[in-house]
């Protein structure tokens, strides 16, 4: 009998995927390189965006953006800090930036986001960040 390997053909093995979404997701908080990135795979650039894609159904950007916007969620709903600081914290470039792709990908601000799952106990910081 025959064993079949436990990656798809033309995806990432399953140590590439693991090495890829550590480095990435060490540096949340950072641009991340693509070529650091496919390194770390033994791969060139363009396929490693080729087999990430193929492998996890989206782009490394796509992605990055994912997990960046989820721990944004987590820094609203468990601290006080500013939308400020959790967008730099999270790898935005600014508040502004943060705003634009949380509104893309949640459809409401990080503000009116923090309200509505604030929890009773919870005193959410402003949607303004201030």
């Amino acid at each position: 009998m025959k064993i079949e390997p436990q990656t798809m053909r033309g995806g990432l093995a399953r140590w590439q995927i693991k090495r890829a979404t550590e480095v990435m997701t060490a540096q949340l908080d950072a641009h991340v390189s693509l070529s650091r990135v496919a390194r770390e795979c033994q791969l060139s650039v363009s396929h490693f965006v080729r087999a990430f894609k193929h492998s996890l159904g989206q782009t490394p950007y796509r992605w990055l953006m994912e997990r960046r916007i989820e721990t944004a969620k987590e820094l609203l709903l468990r601290s006080q800090l500013p939308q400020a600081d959790i967008a730099l914290r999270c790898g935005f470039a600014d508040q502004a930036c943060f705003i634009r792709s949380f509104r893309c990908k949640v459809n409401s601000t990080p503000g009116e986001w923090r309200s509505s799952h604030a929890e009773g106990s919870f005193n959410a910081v402003p949607a303004n960040g201030a």
